[in-house]
């Protein structure tokens, strides 16, 4: 039915992609060529792809419930770090991802999107300049695909998953790919500053192949001016958005709190449903006309 998919990024609010990906994929044969994705979209995809979601929601459910705090500032002029969601992130995945890759590098092409800032640009000052210019265009002019960091000189460059030759590879991709400073340390992918791939755009629809043909994007935050589904035409494909149908329950950086992860992935999965339903009711009104 949809020949790609796109994960956008959104930190824990990606946990609704992981529901909404359950409820769909057997029932109507979800199975893309290609996979696009950024920041935690790409981790929540590879889950997808690796047949691991059930596993990953026990381990995730588990680490937010030993850890009491996003922010621990006593560590602050100490070793240990102030934020803990970069080691919990990185761990996970490491063990997560084991006896993966194969899975991962024989199914649909993943093509995960990090952003690199512009020459004479690097570091906090990189991040910061690119923050406020995604910022602009998602927060004021309200944007599904921000033009600002772009015209700035930041550059998307999406790297594919099936290239990574070990679980550490993949790991540090995905890290390169949601790497926002203080939460992550500053970190660069072969040899050249990493940002946060939603720098430029946080819906990364331009890994996506050319050519007809039907492409899913599944988003993490609301956006008013549209409704939950829509369908835009773009060149010789129908690109279909599909949204929380409210604002997801946890917070991008919230490490602390397993029930309303578990909210936000049954709000994922209620979406998937409704989704489903209206589906089904477009087939009906389509064949009546056809009759």
């Amino acid at each position: 039915m949809f020949d790609q998919v796109v994960f956008a990024g959104g930190g824990g609010r990606c946990t609704w992609q992981i529901g909404f990906w359950e409820s769909i994929a057997n029932e109507i044969s979800l199975s893309p060529k290609v996979v696009t994705a950024v920041s935690a979209g790409g981790l929540m995809s590879s889950l997808v792809l690796m047949g691991k979601t059930e596993e990953a929601r026990e381990h995730f459910w588990t680490a937010f419930e030993t850890n009491e705090k996003n922010a621990y500032w006593g560590n602050l002029f100490g070793k240990e770090p102030v934020f803990p969601q970069y080691g919990i992130y990185r761990n996970a995945m490491l063990e997560l991802f084991r006896d993966g890759l194969e899975t991962l590098q024989q199914g649909a092409e993943l093509r995960i999107a990090v952003v690199h800032p512009p020459k004479g640009l690097s570091g906090g000052l990189a991040f910061g300049v690119g923050a406020m210019a995604y910022y602009a265009d998602k927060h004021f002019l309200r944007s599904l695909h921000p033009k600002i960091a772009q015209r700035l000189g930041f550059k998307q460059q999406f790297y594919r998953a099936r290239d990574c030759s070990s679980i550490e590879e993949l790991v540090d991709l995905i890290l390169c790919s949601s790497c926002t400073p203080p939460f992550t340390p500053r970190l660069k992918l072969r040899g050249r500053t990493a940002l946060d791939g939603g720098v430029v755009d946080n819906i990364p629809v331009a890994g996506l192949d050319n050519g007809k043909g039907r492409v899913l994007v599944l988003l993490t935050r609301r956006y008013d001016q549209f409704p939950d589904i829509f369908t835009q035409r773009k060149g010789d494909q129908d690109w279909t958005y599909v949204q929380p149908s409210k604002p997801p329950f946890i917070s991008v950086w919230d490490y602390t709190n397993p029930e309303l992860a578990q909210k936000t992935y049954e709000l994922g999965c209620a979406d998937g449903r409704e989704f489903l339903q209206k589906q089904v009711s477009e087939e009906e009104v389509s064949n009546e006309q056809f009759q």
